[in-house]
């Protein structure tokens, strides 16, 4: 399962099941519901709000569902220093030097 975590990305992946399907975006507008202007700006990112009815009704037509799960937690800067820092107490603990660390 591909995680999608903007607008953007999911009209891209709109994109690519309808090319699979072998739809054109005019194609898959009629069958929607949708002009072909309005599914070539949600595929290309072109638009701040995209009505849920709207991506409910795409998925539908192109055989797909909506599932929600957790979201992972993104590994920021903050979390690979708190990483660095453990490990750096850990090498304390046990009295041996990191191999980075070790000296000629």
């Amino acid at each position: 399962m591909q995680h999608l975590s903007s607008l953007s990305d999911l009209g891209q992946e709109v994109a690519r099941l309808r090319r699979d399907k072998g739809l054109t975006q005019k194609e898959l507008g009629a069958l929607c519901g949708l002009a072909q202007s309005t599914l070539a700006r949600f595929e290309k990112g072109n638009v701040s709000e995209f009505g849920s009815r709207k991506l409910l009704r795409l998925l539908e037509v192109l055989g797909y569902g909506l599932t929600v799960s957790a979201a992972k937690p993104r590994f920021t800067l903050d979390d690979a220093l708190a990483q660095r820092r453990l490990e750096g107490s850990e090498v304390a603990r046990s009295g041996t030097a990191a191999p980075a660390e070790r000296r000629p």
